[in-house]
């Protein structure tokens, strides 16, 4: 795969699903592949240059279907986390600011998936890049949290980060989450343990 997948990751990602078109692979191999195109191309010496672009166009469309979209969401955290390893990530920059953009967007879908890979990225870029907004990050984290109609990933997800960021207005419904045996049980143990945390 290294060696066939074109310079440019609008194309690589093209080339695979026309590859894909008449495929017998059900739609969630399909989607793990695509997750390993996006692995392969961020792991070059020189990624792609419409990488950001090419990862936040694939969150933005929705006919990709929520798996795909998490995928891309993930990868744009990736790739920011890649570039400030390689001491390349400039907050200031236009793209920076697209991938803080499409982020925060990706945040809102709570009823999906995608939320908590924007959660878990945003919370992560937090540590290196000042121009993140936390206070908007960590009213969203809370607000999911007491969101009974989000999805139970993005709950889990919030749960796990208003413990490790220490967001002491999400202490009652943890606590309350925590209590209550109808919650699923991931939610329940991620709550209960950001509950404790929070209480120390």
């Amino acid at each position: 795969m290294q060696q066939s997948l074109p310079l440019s990751a609008e194309s690589a990602i093209y080339e695979f699903a026309e590859r894909q078109t008449n495929s017998t692979v059900d739609a969630a191999q399909q989607a793990s592949d695509m997750n390993d195109v996006m692995d392969e191309m961020l792991n070059r010496s020189e990624i792609p240059a419409d990488y950001a672009e090419t990862m936040v166009g694939l969150f933005r469309d929705k006919s990709r279907g929520d798996v795909v979209r998490d995928f891309a969401v993930q990868h744009i955290g990736l790739y920011a986390e890649t570039l400030n390893m390689r001491g390349k990530y400039d907050a200031g920059s236009s793209e920076s600011a697209t991938l803080r953009d499409a982020l925060f967007d990706a945040a809102e879908e709570t009823s999906t998936i995608v939320a908590a890979a924007a959660f878990r990225a945003l919370a992560d870029m937090a540590a290196f890049d000042p121009r993140v907004d936390v206070k908007r990050l960590d009213s969203r984290l809370a607000a999911c949290v007491a969101d009974s109609s989000a999805s139970p990933a993005a709950r889990v997800m919030a749960a796990q980060l208003c413990g490790e960021r220490r967001i002491t207005s999400a202490c009652a419904s943890l606590a309350t989450i925590a209590a209550d045996r109808a919650q699923p049980a991931p939610l329940r143990l991620a709550a209960g343990s950001s509950a404790r945390s929070l209480a120390e």
